[in-house]
């Protein structure tokens, strides 16, 4: 074991440091992850025709992670704040969306809209 000095005031202190139990990270390059799921975007590149609706569908990828619920709402202030999306932009996507069978939107008169991934 490697002795290493620390001085403290005026003293000069040994200290001995101890080999590290903690295994280094291996990275796998199967688990390659760009903001979502490398084979979620796969499956979802084919189903978008603008890269607005890329980002929408990111951003709803992205949205159901942190609401860690299978419904969740797609606020209109959210989207314009993350990603200066307007909220038609945010609606022709969803339809798009919800027609190419990505995803299925739950309308309550009384409710905010409410969206359901299915990929």
């Amino acid at each position: 074991m490697a002795a290493e000095y620390v001085t403290r005031g005026e003293r000069k202190i040994e200290v001995e440091t101890l080999p590290s139990r903690v295994v280094p990270k291996r990275h796998q390059r199967e688990n390659r992850h760009i903001g979502c799921p490398l084979e979620w975007l796969k499956r979802v590149l084919p189903l978008v025709n603008t890269k607005e609706q890329l980002a929408v569908a990111i951003w709803l990828h992205r949205r159901r992670t942190v609401c860690r619920n299978e419904l969740f709402t797609v606020p209109n202030k959210g989207l314009r704040e993350d990603l200066g999306l307007s909220r038609w932009i945010k609606y022709g996507a969803l339809q798009h969306l919800e027609a190419a069978v990505a995803i299925a939107l739950i309308r309550d008169n009384k409710h905010a809209l409410q969206v359901r991934l299915l990929w």
